[in-house]
């Protein structure tokens, strides 16, 4: 797509090299370095062989490629277009530390430890990112930040990036804040400006203390923290990971002796600079809160509710021969065969594997066992429980009918 009348220019990254070519494109430049204030993008020689992202400005927008855009990309503004090259500088890093695996999250320091909320549907990650800075806490990332082998986060230096047009109902010092620190924008999307006391620079490190769990809710009235369950956390991270390349094993080898120690909660709330506010006054307090209580079992894979056993079903069940098993707290993760799917067990279904292992038993004396256990819990309940569930475990291939009790 050169022409032999194009300006073409190189660039680099620290922790990357020479990764960026741009043709025709220099107006992408003052944007692109306002985008990452903390990766410092300095101008290569001209390489021999293209980078393996390349963008050419054309009338109308610009053109980019790059390896996770197999047939290019349009694109109308340079605030778009900073942000697909942003993603595929961050894919790019990631491929080039192997040790790191790559978290799709918000990240803040609070008190000398690193926050971090996985994406969640519709939740306003990156909101929340931008309330923290408003709230005067340090941003890590508002969408990728790079954990290493021992559990501490480690910033890219890319500016938290809000969806435009602001909530009409979020907090008058987030309005202010965010025209404040304004950066480049278009119709869709407004970088933030931070300066360093508000943004960590590429290759900082803090060690990750916490998980939130987010929840938008505007019928919350106030924000609300709750504690969790530790493998609450550990399945978002394991869902919210670009490691391709591991499988689902070996992630859960790498995550999970990070999260034995590492509390999560669940923020609910409606305002995203009142929530900031209110997680960074509570969050020494609540990590000392414990959680608990009985909860209706349930595996994390979307199941059939047909999977489920009628009640009086009078079948005896024994569990399968597992290869891995992870406790983490009150819940157990599964892996039935080398390399295979993972199971999430909290309190209760563990409790009826471990029966499993023990001797085969069927729904009813599954129920009885449990009603003595999680007193008071009715009978009626617990008897509906343990028909899903061992319709759930049978579905997944972790019991199998027994010829004998």
């Amino acid at each position: 797509m050169t022409n032999s009348d194009a300006v073409v220019a190189d660039y680099a990254l620290p922790g990357i090299g020479p990764c960026l070519r741009l043709v025709d494109a220099q107006p992408l430049l003052p944007v692109l370095q306002a985008a990452i204030p903390g990766w410092t993008l300095t101008q290569s020689p001209l390489q021999p062989t293209p980078p393996e992202i390349c963008v050419w400005q054309q009338e109308e927008g610009f053109w980019q490629q790059a390896p996770a855009l197999s047939q290019g990309m349009w694109l109308e503004t340079p605030v778009s277009t900073a942000c697909s090259v942003i993603a595929d500088l961050s894919g790019a890093y990631l491929r080039r530390n192997p040790d790191y695996i790559g978290l799709h999250c918000g990240a803040v320091e609070i008190d000398g430890q690193l926050v971090i909320f996985p994406e969640s549907h519709r939740a306003g990650k990156s909101t929340l990112t931008c309330a923290f800075a408003a709230a005067g806490y340090r941003v890590f990332g508002d969408d990728v930040v790079a954990l290493t082998p021992e559990g501490k986060g480690v910033a890219l230096g890319v500016a938290p990036r809000l969806r435009l047009p602001l909530p009409t109902a979020i907090a008058r010092e987030f309005h202010d804040f965010s025209h404040r620190y304004k950066g480049p924008f278009d119709g869709r999307y407004s970088y933030l400006a931070l300066d360093k006391t508000l943004l960590a620079s590429h290759g900082e490190q803090c060690p990750v203390g916490a998980i939130l769990l987010i929840d938008r809710d505007n019928s919350v009235t106030s924000p609300q923290l709750t504690p969790l369950q530790h493998g609450e956390g550990l399945w978002l991270l394991l869902k919210q990971n670009f490691a391709d390349t591991l499988s689902d094993q070996e992630l859960l080898a790498k995550f999970w002796p990070l999260v034995q120690r590492m509390p999560c909660f669940l923020l609910r709330y409606s305002d995203a600079y009142q929530a900031a506010a209110f997680v960074g006054r509570e969050l020494k307090g609540a990590l000392h809160a414990q959680p608990s209580t009985y909860t209706s079992p349930s595996l994390p894979a979307a199941i059939s509710p047909a999977a489920a056993l009628e009640r009086s079903d009078q079948r005896y069940w024994r569990a399968r021969q597992t290869a891995h098993e992870y406790p983490l707290g009150d819940e157990l993760f599964v892996i039935t065969e080398e390399g295979g799917t993972i199971h999430r067990m909290n309190v209760t279904s563990r409790a009826v594997w471990a029966l499993l292992q023990h001797e085969a038993m069927n729904v009813e004396e599954l129920s009885q066992t449990l009603v003595a256990f999680f007193m008071p819990v009715s009978l009626e309940q617990v008897r509906r429980d343990m028909a899903e569930l061992l319709g759930q475990f049978w579905a997944t291939g972790l019991v199998e009918p027994a010829t004998t009790k």
